[in-house]
């Protein structure tokens, strides 16, 4: 979604990315090393690689049989592609068949891309709700059950819960920026090395983001480049301090994953709210806003969405249910309200499949 992204005019647009993609890169690297060992599979009772490919291609064959689908038969549909797909590749890289076996690498891959067609003709079989698209990505992530990840959510939650009781600046939209481009600043300037000044980004930021959020509407030709760039610079030095052991890897993966989360919400949330209540200035801000209400089905992908909060889910239910009945998305789209009811969401389903 990075060249979406870069073709918006609008610098609303960037206030999504201010979590930035470069720490994305850093935080996947992390998450694999600290979680993605418990979730493949590792059910290696093949006699060989042409006996694996084969059970692929059996697997393949299945799906195909499949005519039609629901919520819940796909996701589980999901789950045992992913299973399958896990336990097959695991046995190839075994013995680094996938390297030295050029003809069973190709037809893995050919597989997979087979499947992959097959799962996006079965997301035409049935009308979605945002709401079950939102429970697909959930129930079907990898990280769903992941017993690790969610002890480490859960201790983290008081932290994410208690911002919620810091009020919003009462200051004008031009106090609110200035103190915002300061705290960045400074934050940039002394860095971050330890687990407490990591907290504490993230409370004041917090606090700074929502009152910059208040005043969303009155900016729309205010340039953000360096609020985006300092953002990116402090996460990056979060990971740094990570990669470094300052920070621990597992604090800052899952801190930063829920600190995600939340912003992106709230962003939604606040776009939804300003789009039903005021007359948009602009296409283009227009369009940025539709944007930045859909960005939480983009971006939270199968790992922030198992660090979902009870009030992240919540807030997302509730996106969810207010999005498809707003007239001026449609328009602003120029689809009519069916297919924003419907086909859209389709949409962004199919989009989390080809992510697979």
């Amino acid at each position: 979604m990075e060249t979406a992204n870069e073709n918006f005019n609008s610098p609303n647009h960037t206030i999504v990315w201010l979590f930035h993609r470069r720490s994305n890169i850093i935080l996947l690297i992390l998450t694999i090393l600290l979680f993605l060992s418990s979730c493949s599979g590792d059910k290696l009772d093949f006699d060989s690689g042409e006996d694996a490919v084969k059970v692929y291609q059996d697997y393949l064959m299945s799906v195909k049989n499949i005519k039609s689908s629901n919520t819940n038969d796909f996701y589980k549909e999901l789950q045992t592609w992913k299973e399958t797909t896990d336990t097959v590749y695991h046995f190839l890289k075994k013995d680094s068949l996938l390297f030295k076996r050029q003809d069973l690498s190709s037809r893995f891959m050919l597989i997979h891309d087979s499947i992959r067609y097959e799962m996006l003709r079965l997301t035409e079989t049935w009308r979605y709700s945002y709401a079950e698209v939102l429970k697909i990505k959930e129930q079907a992530s990898a990280f769903h059950e992941d017993t690790d990840l969610q002890n480490a959510v859960n201790e983290a939650r008081p932290f994410f819960e208690s911002l919620d009781t810091i009020s919003l600046s009462k200051q004008d939209c031009k106090t609110v920026l200035s103190q915002y481009r300061n705290f960045l600043e400074t934050a940039k300037r002394q860095g971050i090395h330890n687990k407490e000044a990591m907290l504490r980004f993230i409370m004041q930021e917090d606090y700074h983001f929502r009152s910059f959020l208040s005043h969303l509407y009155e900016l729309e030709n205010e340039p953000l480049t360096d609020i985006t760039t300092n953002t990116e610079t402090i996460c990056n030095g979060i990971f740094i301090a990570a990669r470094n052991k300052e920070i621990k890897a597992r604090d800052a993966v899952v801190y930063m994953s829920m600190r995600t989360v939340r912003r992106l919400l709230q962003n939604s949330s606040v776009c939804l709210s300003d789009i039903k209540r005021h007359p948009l200035k602009s296409k283009v801000q227009s369009n940025a806003y539709v944007w930045m209400i859909l960005q939480p089905f983009i971006s939270i992908d199968q790992f922030s969405i198992a660090t979902l909060t009870p009030q992240d889910r919540s807030n997302f239910n509730q996106i969810s249910a207010q999005l498809p009945k707003v007239k001026r998305i449609a328009e602003t789209l120029d689809i009519d309200q069916r297919t924003l009811n419907y086909l859209l969401p389709q949409q962004l389903l199919k989009m989390y499949i080809l992510t697979l």
